[in-house]
């Protein structure tokens, strides 16, 4: 055979096989990272979209619930602006005024 030395083609035409096969394989990793990256923000775009409408729709059950306790309350001052459905309540005095 011959003297294989670090010089040698042989020698040579390994490592820069081997450098291509490296460089190969980052691309590689580098593209699926990339892939791996735009499914991620995928999701999370869909789970704030999600957290956005259930935000919004705590917002819209707070304030609907807000109207029908204010509807209530009126109810409240109404029936008890009429003595004779209150039981044992004193006539004498006058209805508490609306809010």
């Amino acid at each position: 055979m011959g003297d294989v030395t670090l010089w040698s083609g042989t020698v040579q035409a390994g490592f820069a096989a081997f450098a291509l096969a490296l460089l190969g394989f980052c691309a590689w990793l580098v593209r699926n990272i990339i892939v791996l990256s735009k499914s991620t923000q995928d999701v999370v775009r869909a789970n704030t979209e999600a957290i956005t409408k259930q935000i919004d729709c705590l917002e819209h059950m707070s304030q609907s619930a807000e109207d029908t306790r204010r509807e209530v309350q009126r109810l409240r001052y109404l029936l008890e602006a009429r003595p004779c459905l209150v039981p044992g309540r004193d006539n004498e005095k006058p209805p508490r005024a609306m809010p």
